[in-house]
């Protein structure tokens, strides 16, 4: 993957974090998975040209996603 390319995915994956956060903020535990999944769903769209072809979109975002929320929770 070209350093451009995994650059825009961490983009739109810090954006999507974001979202998340916001949206499951107060909400309960049980409601997270379907919140979880629409943002999933919303953010991949944006990406679905970036990524190479060996896995969906929604996974290379979910990977993304868990990968900048490690790093930011240090």
């Amino acid at each position: 993957m070209t350093p451009e390319a995994e650059n825009a995915l961490r983009s739109v994956a810090r954006k999507c974090r974001t979202d998340i956060l916001s949206a499951i903020d107060g909400k309960p535990k049980f409601e997270h998975d379907r919140i979880i999944t629409q943002i999933l769903d919303h953010h991949s769209k944006t990406i679905q040209c970036l990524p190479p072809d060996t896995f969906r979109p929604k996974a290379w975002l979910t990977y993304y996603v868990r990968k900048i929320d490690k790093e930011l929770s240090r």
